[in-house]
């Protein structure tokens, strides 16, 4: 709730025009979507042209802007589609959010586990990873938007532009075969553990 009081607060002041405000906006936000973007492409160039307009874009329209209690999940939603219409542009291709064809979400593009000293851990760390980069494409994506991104369910499928079904689905068939991976790693029912391992990775 803190965090939504605080969005609601911060994006209501940029739209009355504080200069601060926006800066916030901008540094908190600016990296989580360079990187999320570099999972779809290494052009480093239209990436950061890409997130330099949508900046640009909701500066110059602040005062014809809804509200939002999710600044992050706004912006993505934003940077999403522009990517993926910059992409698929290139190909001459009808951008469809949730298309299999779309480019690849490469999870393991700028993402390294954070090993320890712990052997233990760092095993699994390892398995998890590996695992991960087994799935398909929009699995990635949903388990980087989930554990990564810290969004629920809801939020995935307004990003992605889906039911909420099918990212539920998605999520749960993607979850079955990482557990796969662990069968002789981990004790049943060991999952949570997993996933607050996960979570270190970033």
């Amino acid at each position: 709730m803190a965090k939504t009081e605080s969005d609601i607060r911060v994006w209501q002041n940029f739209r009355k025009g504080h200069k601060e405000a926006f800066q916030k906006i901008y540094f908190d936000h600016y990296r989580f979507l360079y990187n999320y973007c570099r999972k779809f492409t290494s052009d480093t160039s239209l990436v950061e042209d890409l997130i330099q307009d949508l900046f640009v874009n909701i500066l110059v329209r602040k005062d014809h802007l809804s509200d939002t209690d999710n600044i992050r999940l706004y912006l993505l939603c934003s940077i999403r589609r522009r990517l993926f219409k910059a992409l698929n542009e290139k190909v001459n291709k009808v951008t469809d959010l949730f298309d299999p064809l779309n480019p690849d979400f490469s999870f393991d593009e700028g993402i390294e586990p954070a090993f320890g000293e712990n052997e233990d851990e760092n095993k699994t760390l390892k398995v998890l990873f590996k695992s991960v980069n087994t799935l398909g494409a929009r699995q990635k994506e949903i388990i980087y938007m989930k554990y990564f991104s810290g969004l629920n369910n809801k939020e995935i499928a307004e990003v992605l532009g889906v039911s909420y079904q099918t990212v539920r689905n998605t999520l749960c068939n993607a979850l079955k075969n990482i557990r796969k991976d662990f069968d002789n790693e981990q004790p049943k029912g060991k999952m949570v553990v997993l996933l607050h391992l996960f979570r270190k990775m970033e």
